[in-house]
């Protein structure tokens, strides 16, 4: 793992696989996990890619920064990676969280980016959605991030995987990395999706985009995330069936060959 430094003395953690002369892709997290979250991308990938995963700021061994956070600070934090890296342009991959992400770099650095997969995310900031993130904050305020684990899990695999005694490591790992993530990550990031508005620029992107979703995924709905893919000129659209909101790990052979396709 390398470090690279942010505002006031805090840091990034990142992991580079693959070849670093080959071309670049960076992975970006979902919120309250880490870059274990992308191990069954890494395999596939790395003969042909240089592969740079990083934990968002309060996740995983980054710094646990305290927020608010916005998506400028987020969207920023990729570009100083890049910077630090000597990386001028790579493809992305972004879920959740980092899917929003993706939106924000494709808009404001599209010079920096060649090919933008954005999966189980949204555009925007309804007032439920809002209010289930006011919600979040409170009880991690009084709890800790141990007091979302359990729903957290339920949002994001399908009931059909979460009782399949085969993926108890699975759900055991995403639990660790729940827990893992720093109180101040956690909340940072939640006043950042509160602010979610770009769904009134997607029409104005002008990259490959690929957009992928779970067909049971409640977070990122199907729908909404085909809406943004018709918003978006040259984009991609791909729903893949039985998959919740993790779908690069519950669906991660047919996850594996979507972005493959698209990256190639």
């Amino acid at each position: 793992m390398k470090s690279v430094p942010i505002e006031n003395g805090n840091h990034l953690k990142i992991n580079i696989d693959g070849n670093v002369n080959n071309p670049k892709i960076i992975f970006s997290n979902s919120l309250g996990t880490d870059v274990r979250m992308w191990e069954t991308q890494i395999n596939i990938l790395k003969e042909n890619f240089c592969i740079v995963r990083y934990d968002t700021r309060g996740h995983g061994d980054s710094s646990p920064v305290e927020g608010p956070y916005s998506f400028e600070i987020l969207e920023n934090d990729v570009i100083t990676i890049m910077d630090n890296l000597n990386i001028d342009k790579a493809h992305f991959i972004g879920l959740s969280i980092g899917g929003m992400t993706s939106l924000g770099l494709s808009l404001k650095y599209p010079n920096r980016f060649n090919k933008i997969i954005c999966c189980a995310a949204r555009a925007d900031n309804p007032p439920p959605y809002i209010e289930s993130w006011n919600q979040r904050i409170s009880v991690i305020e009084e709890k800790g991030t141990a007091g979302v684990v359990e729903g957290s899990i339920d949002r994001w695999y399908s009931e059909e995987f979460r009782t399949d005694h085969n993926n108890n490591n699975i759900i055991n790992l995403s639990k660790e990395m729940i827990k893992n993530t720093s109180s101040n990550g956690y909340i940072g990031c939640a006043h950042a999706l509160k602010t979610l508005n770009y769904l009134k620029d997607l029409s104005t992107i002008n990259k490959d985009m690929l957009y992928i979703a779970g067909e049971k995924d409640m977070g990122a709905p199907a729908l909404a995330m085909e809406e943004m893919s018709h918003l978006t000129a040259n984009s991609k659209y791909v729903c893949i069936p039985g998959a919740a909101h993790i779908l690069n790990i519950e669906a991660s052979d047919i996850f594996n060959k979507t972005i493959l396709e698209f990256l190639n």
